[in-house]
């Protein structure tokens, strides 16, 4: 009976530790959180993600102290390794070469 007991406990905390993991990634606001995010979803390399820096005029510590009534969004463009998009913001329906080459992450006030 131990052993099932041990296998259950396990199961429930690889499970928590997945949600950890991905609640931090989901709620982050580093960059290179998103350059791995965006790496693994569009299988391009880590360095070839480039996340521009998330603007803080929103943030609830920022003065004034509070809620501001604003956030900002997340929107990537991804380009081929000809530097035409083929994903992601208002991407072209067609695109003669669609396999990723690089992803670019920027803000935008919602």
């Amino acid at each position: 009976m131990a052993q099932s007991d041990d296998g259950i406990a396990g199961g429930c905390f690889l499970v928590l530790v997945i949600l950890a993991v991905g609640g931090f990634f989901y709620f982050s606001n580093f960059s290179w959180s998103n350059s791995l995010w965006y790496a693994v979803q569009y299988r391009v390399g880590f360095g070839d993600v480039h996340t521009d820096t998330k603007p803080s005029d929103c943030d609830f510590l920022r003065a004034p102290i509070g809620l501001k009534g604003c956030s900002y969004g997340a929107k990537v463009i991804v380009y081929n390794a000809d530097g035409v998009q083929v994903a992601g913001h208002n991407a072209p329906t067609y695109v003669p070469n669609p396999k990723p080459q690089s992803v670019r992450v920027f803000w935008v006030k919602e």
